[in-house]
């Protein structure tokens, strides 16, 4: 079992530009398709990968420091602070109960594929690994190995099914033929996200908004254009922060790049993913007759759309000013605040792309979801954190903090509830 672990942890220390090409190319290989084929079309999306990491690297380096100086002049005084989804998931991964977890996954995936219980077949690593959360929290909170390996199968089975729910709604949306996201971060928030969306679209004045990138242009001209929304926003973040003067001008002009330039990132990525999906796509469907099987992946594909990072870097302010005055709150958001757009991603579809129906749900989802949960666990993930020798404070708050958690994936809804149910035991 050590060595699955080791070559499972050699694959997951490759980045998903490197490692999500690999494993298409052979499966398309293996599948009946010419090399040469298989290899350009690997290598642009291995360039459209690389291209969305390098874009989503430069938002969160431009964005972390501004959201801390936030932090620091709000002067906020709360005891956990959100240390990000680092030391969680590293935490879990120091623990014995990931050697059955990983092998335990592939299991799950193949017996609901062949029994026809889903359409997905995951082929993203992480995405495995986000399934750890409900599994960890169960473990820790009753250090039962049974336990918390069922909760972990729950937690897959559900993701999986919801991947298949949103198959369509997601293809249409964003254009991508073949692709299901079982990710448990965002197939997560999607399940409160979901009936906001209904209920926000019974309510007068709210459901007639019409605030699409494409509707936004077409209104107001430049001042709809994403390369100006991008740019207001990074300004606008960088003098909540009190930053400089070239800094602010700086910040906006650096998430004015992350609009302008992802979306066309994604395009690249789509350009090397469709020949291949078409080929594993075909052979899947010969080897599953009457079936529409789709290909798991993660929804750092789709976090690109310009509705998304627009609400996501807006949700940035929003999120401390609610930590600051909502009375069950205790984190201080921090680490995760860069990773926003995870939370959201799979809403837009529903939205069409709305921006202020977006934003409206990502602030009563912080609210009432994010903040609350991540607190709740902080205990749970501090004593992980501690156990792996991974507690850490960001410099400058560690005189307020007393424990640590993770804002965004500490704050999974479909997490948090199996860990509650299985708690009792």
């Amino acid at each position: 079992m050590q060595s699955v672990y080791n070559i499972m942890q050699l694959f997951l220390n490759l980045d998903a530009a490197i490692l999500i090409p690999i494993i298409l190319f052979v499966l398309a290989l293996i599948l009946g398709a010419k090399a040469g084929r298989a290899l350009r079309s690997s290598l642009t999306l291995g360039v459209g990968f690389t291209g969305i990491f390098v874009l989503i690297d430069l938002f969160v380096n431009k964005l972390t420091p501004a959201a801390q100086a936030m932090v620091e002049r709000w002067s906020l005084s709360l005891t956990i602070v959100d240390a990000g989804w680092g030391p969680y998931m590293g935490a879990i991964w120091g623990s014995p109960i990931v050697i059955i977890f990983l092998p335990l996954f592939l299991i799950v995936n193949f017996v609901m594929l062949f029994f026809k219980l889903t359409n997905t077949l995951d082929i993203d690593l992480w995405n495995y690994c986000l399934n750890f959360y409900a599994g960890a929290l169960v473990y820790v909170a009753t250090n039962n190995i049974v336990l918390a390996c069922i909760a972990f199968v729950i937690s897959e089975i559900i993701t999986l099914k919801l991947a298949d729910l949103t198959a369509g709604k997601v293809q249409e949306y964003f254009g991508l033929p073949g692709i299901s996201f079982p990710h448990t971060v965002s197939v997560g928030y999607l399940l409160i996200g979901y009936p906001i969306v209904l209920l926000l679209n019974k309510i007068p004045f709210i459901n007639n908004i019409n605030a699409d990138p494409k509707n936004l242009k077409e209104r107001f001209g430049i001042f709809g254009e994403p390369v100006l929304i991008g740019f207001i926003i990074g300004a606008v973040i960088g003098l909540l922060a009190g930053q400089p003067f070239g800094e602010i001008l700086a910040l906006g002009i650096n998430m004015a790049a992350v609009m302008v330039l992802l979306p066309r990132m994604v395009s690249l990525l789509v350009e090397g993913l469709t020949p291949l999906m078409e080929v594993i796509r075909n052979r899947f469907q010969k080897l599953f007759p009457g079936r529409n099987i789709n290909i798991g992946l993660d929804t750092a594909v789709i976090i690109g759309d310009p509705s998304t990072i627009a609400a996501a870097t807006m949700l940035v302010p929003v999120s401390l000013i609610l930590a600051a005055i909502l009375p069950w709150n205790k984190t201080i958001p921090f680490a995760d605040l860069s990773s926003l757009a995870f939370a959201i991603c799979l809403i837009t579809p529903y939205v069409n792309g709305n921006v202020v129906k977006l934003l409206i749900v990502g602030t009563l989802l912080i609210a009432f979801v994010m903040l609350p949960i991540s607190t709740a666990v902080a205990p749970l993930i501090t004593e992980l954190a501690k156990g792996a020798g991974l507690y850490e404070v960001p410099e400058g708050l560690s005189g307020k903090a007393t424990m640590i958690t993770s804002f965004l994936d500490g704050g999974v809804p479909l997490s948090y509830l199996i860990y509650k149910i299985f708690s009792i035991f």
